[in-house]
């Protein structure tokens, strides 16, 4: 059985196709491990398994990415470069090589000592005992090159399938990890994910693939067969189509299963404008949830009974009506269809995907009055 990237748009039941083939294969005596990025959509695979399967089994083993690379690729063979046991992993928000404020890099920092030795400075905290979460995954590479792959068969020993969840947040090295483990695994992989919805990074450094066409070549360089799941099973045809259009020309179209909309929704369904002066009367009406990309946005506009939510946190989740406040790189997305984003503002559109895909029903964007004349969206009335 060939390994496969599963390309799922949001809302087309990627979560469920993971359960229903795990569910299938545990039943035959398999063991099946997922692995995925944030803690959020781990939660979510136990409970969607636990819901199908009616228990708890240990034949289903979800973990974090970091853990993965820590318990089944780093610690058993850590001993071929460090011999202090590494027992945890700490997460860098920032690349923990650079001085503070700079990007000048501190002594000692180098991968390779002198003697050609790999440096624990490099890959570890200052007590030896920790793995920066950033350089995790380039470890786990010089690891299974060192021990001749031992990981990957081993992993093929314990488990019938292997799932890459949220693969659309891996970069450079983590695509190191995935050609030797798809090349040396007996069993096969099948990596589900999609690259419009990159809005996380898992290493630092500028190693490819870093954007999503080329992410998508890796996986065609390693010869994954790919599926793409086109059915949204969340959002209205109206919001599908809108959806579609953020990156337009690079996916096919995607067409809503929804087939029926309860009542209480049909009165304001579709995309809309919404004017800053009426702020408050359609949050009021409404009470949809504000996207919005950090804490600090709208802050001076928003009411205080406003849900609001930031795009990255969002992913995911699942809203009847959502009304999205543009960053000023994705301003011109609602204003101007035509010229929607720059050429380097991947993450900004990347995140406006994120965020009309959370609405069952209704979308709204906050524009200031003195822009809302002759967009494409109509213009919400009181």
């Amino acid at each position: 059985m060939s390994n496969t990237l599963c390309i799922a748009g949001a809302g087309s039941g990627k979560t469920h196709k993971i359960i229903t083939e795990s569910i299938a294969k545990i039943k035959n005596g398999g063991k099946v491990l997922v692995v995925t990025y944030t803690t959020s959509n781990q939660q979510e695979l136990r409970n969607r398994f636990l819901a199908a399967f009616g228990r708890s089994s240990d034949r289903f083993v979800v973990k974090g990415l970091f853990s993965f690379y820590l318990e089944d690729l780093v610690r058993p063979y850590q001993q071929v470069f460090f011999p202090k046991r590494i027992d945890g992993i700490f997460f860098n928000e920032r690349n923990p090589h650079l001085k503070p404020g700079s990007t000048a890099m501190l002594l000692g920092r180098k991968e390779q000592l002198n003697n050609k030795q790999f440096n624990p400075d490099h890959f570890l905290t200052k007590c030896h005992t920790k793995a920066h979460t950033g350089f995790l995954a380039k470890l786990a590479v010089r690891i299974m090159k060192a021990t001749k792959n031992s990981a990957a068969a081993r992993l093929g020993d314990i488990y019938s399938q292997v799932y890459f969840d949220e693969v659309q947040d891996l970069v450079g090295w983590d695509y190191e990890v995935l050609k030797s483990l798809s090349k040396y695994m007996k069993r096969p992989i099948t990596c589900v994910g999609d690259f419009r919805q990159t809005v996380y990074e898992t290493s630092f450094g500028h190693k490819s693939p870093q954007v999503a066409a080329d992410k998508i070549k890796a996986f065609n360089s390693m010869g994954f067969k790919e599926d793409v799941l086109v059915f949204n099973r969340r959002c209205i045809q109206q919001i599908c189509e809108v959806a579609d259009t953020v990156h337009a020309g690079t996916y096919g179209a995607t067409k809503s299963a929804v087939d029926l909309t309860p009542e209480e929704f049909r009165s304001h369904l579709g995309v809309f404008i919404v004017k800053q002066s009426d702020l408050d009367g359609y949050i009021n009406t409404y009470d949809p949830i504000v996207l919005r990309s950090s804490i600090s946005s709208g802050k001076k506009i928003l009411p205080a009974h406003a849900r609001c939510c930031n795009f990255g946190k969002s992913k995911g989740l699942s809203f009847d009506r959502v009304l999205i406040l543009p960053a000023d790189s994705q301003m011109h997305f609602v204003l101007d269809g035509n010229t929607p984003f720059s050429q380097d503002a991947e993450t900004a559109q990347n995140r406006m995907y994120v965020a009309i895909t959370r609405a069952r029903y209704s979308v709204g964007f906050l524009v200031p009055d003195n822009k809302v004349h002759g967009l494409r969206f109509p213009i919400w009335e009181r």
